[in-house]
């Protein structure tokens, strides 16, 4: 008798008792009654006087008898906690003596789980910290943030210093709305060597509307950056460069040589707006011009009112919007604004990724649960005898159900407690791994509702393979299971196991065309025609401190010599500078005027365009070819004639009938001189492969009009053979030789940068194409099994058919019949699966559309060759069946 069966019996007698116990109450009752009613008789009462009495003395008998029969609903209630607890420990005990008599289905089981789970875990617990987990500020789904939209259709325009202040001072959705600039980098000297940090520049409204208090010190006022130059430090570089010093406050640092005094050290988990930054400056409300409109600057943020929605605050500044156009129709028409939640803004370019990461792993820790439901059934042959033992013993088929999903369940315990040490490993590599730039990575951490969620998953687990073998095995006939030793419902057993080998087919080709469109569009992306040759080019960034290299002359003098020095180094073939180096994501643009021309823009003037201000030679050292005209040489400096040139796809914009050169164009008309149009360059995807040349115009670095313009990169390419670091070493001798209190902002070559701005694309092509080749393999595993069982099962038949003269091929056929049909039926599945879900991946892609046929019948094809490789083994061990001996042994 097993221990369940006993344990019923138990119960049986537990109920029985405690009837009697409530019987043994009543007549205990009855007889103190009784007793009563004998002293009350002897007093002379009646019998009916002395009942009365009696009952009157003991209070309400009604009530009494509820207390009673409360007491006894109370103890059968703890008894039956007491008694299913016990169960559970039963099941629990023998659910572990069953997989220890298995150990190796027990060991690969858990191990498989604890791999799929663990990588379902490390994965989600950074979809958590970046999309889920609110921002760690008070209040977050307050804050939004406020964008320009631009008539020619970008919806996250940076805004104007003119919008900024209208905004401030009409909108009513918000209670504080501040603007503050992208980080940049400065040189921040003083307490030690000079070093590269960066900056943030926000109005003290942007701290409001954050509401996150310093550690040490106090948070920005109105009054900042108008009674002096103060800041705010990160905890990062307090730690790093002050030591943590608590005295850290009113010391001054020292940034591109203006000092500031510190006032606060933020905390730790404060980044806005992004983890890179190391000093905040206060941005005052004077500095922003009420009257510009034309050049667009500054994010915004703000808190919503409290009752205010986001819907309603976007109704109010698209109001405000068109009244500022009416205004300023010349240089706000065709201009609107945009709210949109903070979280939401941060995570905008990764989100997707994340979230088909998650959905990757998801899809293998489902192949993964397939495939040991696969073992499950064929376990399920061989205990089909012993569950119908049970069942005859009286075992119900819920009690049966219960005991096979426990020995589930104890299976994803194990693989879940793998998954935990797992998990960290993998979050680590994760992290280590994944792209520059996406944001509160940082925060990725095994914490409490990730582990929530791996214990979810783990429960989850346990049933998607467990429910499926216990239902079936469950409903064991039990007089055939007794007479045979194995489960009457085995063509069921098969028809279920091939079901699940086709979800898992389908759902490994899901995967597999996704890493292959993936593998091509990188591909793609590999092959892009660049219009330049970025092998060999160093870029190295400098910025020059205002207060010394205040002019223009100056600034351009610096870069002249800098540059002379870069191309007199060893190994060094050519260099040049310019303002915005290639591999860089963003860079200035401006609005101008064709002379002879008026734009069909308000503003009479063109829409804004890239800006690149080079030095002579700038061209040839990136191997751009000039189509039309000439490049900038020694004619073009700040005393020669005022001259542009422009890249093919602007001339091409403006200028269709290819006569650019000669013609004439101003940024000021009136303010700034009209420039020549001396050359056309052709078109060079500068930002990033993936990324189509945008119209640009170039202008010698030494013509340019503008102060503020104090940054340019040296560009140098460096002889074949020369090591990038050998010669990025000589580049920072090169710039402190020159001026000791200026380090590089940076030094990386061209291909670094490049691979940087593609590593999302690479991020998911890497993991993708993991997925689907550990995807294929358990597949691979699973039809293996299925095959292989299905042949020894069928080992009789097989034996039949070859003693009456079955040819070799009839049998191979015979197995690798069901293996494709199999394999065939998943993969259209997957297909058409893949096909429908292929809008979920097309924003990642390049080069190659997401219903790409070559990639579908690839992947098909693959999948086909790999099934018939698997089945060879099984059909082979077929063909090799020896009829005598399987007639014997059955």
């Amino acid at each position: 008798m097993s221990a369940g069966d006993s344990g019923r019996d138990r119960s049986v007698w537990r109920r029985l008792l405690r009837r009697d116990a409530m019987e043994e109450g009543d007549e205990e009752l009855g007889f103190h009654l009784e007793m009563r009613m004998r002293d009350y008789m002897e007093d002379g009462m009646s019998r009916d006087e002395a009942r009365q009495a009696a009952e009157k003395r003991m209070g309400d008998m009604a009530e009494v008898r509820r207390a009673m029969t409360h007491v006894a609903q109370a103890e059968s209630r703890r008894e039956r906690r007491r008694e299913w607890i016990g169960e559970i420990r039963q099941d629990l005990r023998y659910a572990v003596r069953t997989l220890l008599r298995a150990p190796a289905f027990a060991s690969v089981s858990i191990v498989t789980l604890a791999v799929g789970i663990g990588a379902t875990v490390a994965i989600f617990s950074l979809v958590h910290a970046v999309l889920l987990a609110p921002l760690p500020y008070p209040q977050p789904d307050r804050l939004v943030r406020v964008w320009e939209t631009s008539p020619q259709g970008d919806a996250r325009n940076v805004v104007s210093s003119g919008n900024v202040v209208d905004w401030q001072q009409r909108a009513r959705s918000f209670t504080v709305l501040g603007a503050h600039g992208s980080p940049y980098p400065m040189t921040l000297t003083g307490d030690g060597e000079a070093t590269r940090v960066v900056a943030g520049v926000l109005q003290p409204k942007v701290t409001r509307a954050l509401d996150i208090a310093p550690v040490l010190g106090r948070s920005f006022v109105e009054r900042d950056g108008v009674d002096g130059n103060v800041a705010l430090i990160s905890h990062a570089i307090w730690t790093t460069r002050y030591g943590a010093d608590p005295d850290i406050l009113g010391r001054s640092a020292v940034l591109n040589e203006i000092p500031y005094a510190i006032v606060g050290v933020m905390p730790p988990e404060f980044d806005f707006p992004n983890d890179e930054v190391d000093f905040w400056l206060p941005l005052e409300d004077a500095a922003l011009d009420p009257n510009q409109r034309t050049s667009h600057n500054y994010a915004v943020l703000a808190r919503l009112a409290p009752g205010v929605s986001v819907e309603r605050a976007q109704a109010e500044m698209a109001g405000i919007a068109r009244q500022i156009a009416a205004e300023h129709p010349s240089h706000m028409t065709g201009w609107s604004a945009r709210v949109v939640p903070l979280h939401e803004d941060i995570t905008r370019n990764v989100d997707t990724l994340l979230w088909l990461l998650l959905g990757g792993v998801l899809v293998v820790l489902l192949i993964t649960c397939g495939n040991l439901a696969n073992l499950l059934l064929a376990r399920a042959v061989t205990r089909a005898r012993e569950m119908a033992v049970r069942g005859a013993l009286g075992a119900g088929r819920g009690r049966i159900l219960r005991q096979l999903l426990t020995e589930s369940m104890v299976l994803a315990f194990f693989g879940g407690l793998g998954a935990v040490v797992l998990a960290p490993l993998l979050k680590g590599l994760l992290v280590s791994t994944a792209p520059p730039g996406v944001p509160l990575l940082g925060r990725a951490a095994i914490d409490g509702p990730v582990m929530g969620f791996a214990a979810l998953t783990a429960l989850g687990s346990s049933i998607l393979f467990g429910l499926a073998p216990a239902l079936r095995l469950s409903r064991s006939h039990i007089a055939s299971s007794l007479r045979s030793g194995r489960d009457a419902g085995q063509s069921g057993h098969a028809r279920l196991r091939g079901g699940l080998l086709i979800g898992q087919v389908s759902l490994s080709v899901m995967l597999l065309v996704g890493a292959g469109l993936f593998v091509r569009s990188f591909r793609a992306l590999q092959s892009t025609e660049l219009g330049f040759e970025p092998a060999g080019l160093i870029v190295m960034e400098v910025d020059l401190p205002s207060p010394r290299y205040p002019e223009i002359a100056s600034q351009a003098a610096f870069y002249d010599r800098l540059v002379e020095r870069v191309r007199a180094l060893p190994g060094i073939v050519d260099a040049t500078a310019t303002s915005q180096p290639p591999g860089a994501a963003s860079g200035m643009t401006f609005s101008f005027a064709i002379e002879g021309r008026i734009a069909t823009n308000p503003s009479g003037r063109e829409d804004d365009e890239a800006l690149h201000a080079v030095s002579p030679g700038y061209f040839g050292v990136l191997g751009q070819r000039i189509v039309d005209g000439r490049g900038f040489d020694g004619r073009d400096g700040a005393d020669g004639t005022p001259v542009v040139i422009l890249n093919e796809s602007l001339a091409r914009k403006h200028f269709p009938d290819g006569d650019a050169v000669g013609h004439r164009i101003a940024f000021r008309v009136g303010e700034t001189p009209w420039r020549e149009i001396v050359g056309v360059v052709e078109d060079a995807r500068l930002a990033s492969p993936d990324v189509a040349p945008d119209p640009s115009i170039f202008i010698p670095f030494a013509q340019k009009t503008w102060t503020w313009l104090t940054w340019s990169s040296v560009v140098a390419r460096a002889a074949p053979g020369i090591v990038p670091v050998q010669a990025s070493s000589a580049l920072r001798s090169a710039l402190l030789e020159l001026d000791s209190q200026l380090p590089p902002q940076s030094i990386q070559t061209v291909t670094s940068a490049f691979q940087a701005n593609t590593a999302g694309r690479a991020f998911a092509m890497t993991l993708v194409t993991g997925f689907g080749l550990l995807a294929l393999l358990l597949s691979v595993i699973g039809l293996y099994g299925l095959l292989s069982y299905s042949v020894a099962r069928q080992s009789r038949e097989i034996g039949v058919r070859i003693a009456l003269g079955a040819g070799a091929a009839d049998v191979l056929g015979q197995v690798l019949r069901r293996s494709l049909l199999l394999t065939l039926v998943g993969s259209l599945t997957g297909v058409v699966a893949a096909a429908g879900a292929s809008g979920l991946i097309e924003s990642l892609l390049y080069g190659v559309s997401a219903v790409d046929g070559a990639t579908y019948a690839a992947t098909v094809g693959l999948v086909l060759v790999v099934a018939l490789g698997t089945s060879a083994l099984p059909a082979l061990r077929a063909l090799r069946t020896d009829p005598l001996r399987a007639l014997r042994t059955e």
